[in-house]
């Protein structure tokens, strides 16, 4: 496997590729399975952020989408979570080795602003998307469509690449 380093300034990273993930790849820590997503895909990113190839992200304003996901799971379940696990793992995820959390700037809520006003309607994907804009890193999604409007709508930032695509550049 090539080693590829990248210095970016926006977030000071002086080691690996900013990766910023969707929301999605956080749901099977809140214990809501993902078929696209297999352990072993989160383990190879999680070694890769170890072995400090890449630089992993994760956006707290994640957490609203999966909150949002799993109370509604719930209400329709009739049992779900306790608020307390889920205060637990929101904590573990921030104290984590290889998850750094980003945050959205003013940059990033106008660009957001915009994606929303061009018709892209889930405001937590706009938002994640445009911090990874601002902040210089490669958003990862497994969501096609909302690669597809950004490529549609030809709107200039970041990266959008599914993890089986980021895996194939870097192991090439």
């Amino acid at each position: 496997m090539k080693r590829r380093v990248s210095v970016n300034r926006k977030i000071g990273i002086n080691s690996g590729t900013a990766i910023l993930i969707d929301s999605t790849y956080l749901l099977p820590v809140f214990g809501i399975e993902v078929i696209q997503i297999s352990d072993e895909i989160l383990l190879k990113l999680r070694r890769l952020a170890l072995e400090k190839l890449i630089t992993l992200y994760y956006s707290p304003v994640s957490f609203i989408e999966i909150t949002a996901k799993i109370a509604r799971e719930t209400i329709k379940k009739g049992s779900g979570p306790d608020p307390s696990d889920i205060a637990n793992t929101i904590r573990a995820i921030e104290e984590t080795d290889y998850l750094k959390p980003i945050y959205p700037d003013a940059q990033a809520y106008a660009l957001a602003y915009k994606m929303k006003l061009l018709g892209h309607r889930d405001m937590i994907d706009n938002i994640l998307y445009a911090t990874a804009s601002t902040r210089g890193a490669i958003f990862i999604t497994i969501d096609e469509s909302f690669k597809n409007f950004v490529q549609h709508h030809r709107i200039k930032g970041a990266r959008v690449l599914s993890h089986y695509e980021f895996i194939e550049e870097l192991e090439a």
